[in-house]
């Protein structure tokens, strides 16, 4: 019967029940087999079977996987078996993740911008929308000061003037003026106070709903986390500074993620050479142990007897192995002997 593999892959394997390990050492070539000492240990059937039994095979000890018992066997090929399937899976998936990643240069290429330039002018288009916002914020809130300094002028003048109303004809008329034109005079500021406060109202709340729409112009779009726009929304003296800072980190951004995306392409290729790698390390051990397996019913088939030594052999030498890893019995000293005053020797003192 020929064997399936010569040579152990790297990588530890995972050995169920028992373990496995003196069993194949990974990273290093299979031991050719051979006789180790001069004769079997006593006590123990032969591990080599004479002439015209066992068919020539090599001893059970020397075996890949010969000494674990028929459980340990089918239990490590089905470990095995899962292992690779495992790293086969997460292969599969890094492949996925780098074959996309690796389409987007081509992309890019065909569309004439990388993924960095792309995100970059989304990144610019939503700092364009949040400056209209705040440039319609710093106008209103503009309109909003001067109404209030008007408004606040004509509270000033109104006074004089209605004072003014008090006055005698003849007395306006020497200051060369009348009572129309002081009236006309008081009506014209009395609207200029109310106008002014009027505007002065309007004005503040439409400047705070820009400012608030100039931050949620970012904050609520996708560039938002990059761009650090979170948190509630600057205060207008704040807002433009803010938005500046964040303009120009657009480009720094963009090149970025440039570099990450090909820092991750040889990332995930590293990911997929080490999970196939991994992935054939178990398929080579479950090999391994199916070859032992195959090995054992082809015996038992031609030749039972011999197959029936070896099981034996194998079970004294686990059971044997596993007296020698036991914990050794804790050992319990005597107590010391108490001696009474009776045994005490030397002169007794009387009192």
């Amino acid at each position: 019967m020929s064997d399936a593999l010569s040579r152990s892959p790297s990588g530890p394997p995972h050995c169920v029940g028992q373990g496995c390990p003196d069993e194949v050492p990974l990273g290093t070539d299979l031991p050719a087999p051979e006789r180790r000492g001069r004769g079997p240990p006593r006590g123990h059937l032969p591990t080599k079977p004479g002439a015209g039994a066992g068919g020539g095979e090599p001893p059970w000890k020397d075996r890949p996987y010969g000494r674990q018992t028929d459980a340990q066997l089918a239990d490590n090929i089905r470990a095995f078996l899962d292992e690779a399937e495992r790293y086969e899976k997460k292969a599969a998936e890094a492949r996925q993740g780098h074959e996309l990643l690796r389409e987007q240069p081509e992309k890019d290429a065909a569309e004439g911008a990388t993924r960095g330039a792309k995100w970059a002018r989304e990144a610019g288009a939503v700092l364009d929308t949040a400056v209209t916002h705040l440039r319609t914020a710093l106008e209103e809130a503009g309109r909003a000061h001067q109404a209030d300094e008007q408004a606040q002028h004509a509270r000033t003048v109104l006074p004089d003037i209605t004072w003014q109303l008090q006055s005698s004809r003849l007395a306006l008329r020497l200051a060369g003026s009348s009572k129309k034109e002081v009236k006309e005079l008081h009506q014209r500021y009395l609207d200029k106070a109310i106008g002014g406060e009027e505007e002065r109202m309007r004005a503040r709340p439409a400047s705070d709903d820009a400012r608030l729409a100039a931050w949620k112009a970012v904050k609520d779009s996708p560039v938002a986390s990059a761009l650090g726009a979170t948190g509630p929304a600057p205060t207008l003296d704040e807002l433009p500074q803010k938005l500046a800072a964040m303009r120009e980190t657009i480009s720094q951004r963009a090149q970025t993620m440039d570099v990450r995306d090909q820092t991750e392409l040889g990332q995930l290729n590293g990911t997929i050479q080490a999970a196939m790698k991994e992935a054939a390390t178990w398929r080579g051990h479950a090999a391994l142990a199916v070859t032992e397996q195959q090995r054992r019913e082809l015996l038992a088939e031609k030749h039972p007897a011999f197959h029936q030594a070896e099981a034996t052999a194998r079970k004294l030498a686990a059971a044997a192995k596993q007296r020698q890893q036991a914990p050794a019995p804790a050992r319990v000293e005597a107590p010391a002997a108490t001696v009474t005053p009776q045994q005490q020797k030397g002169p007794r003192m009387k009192f």
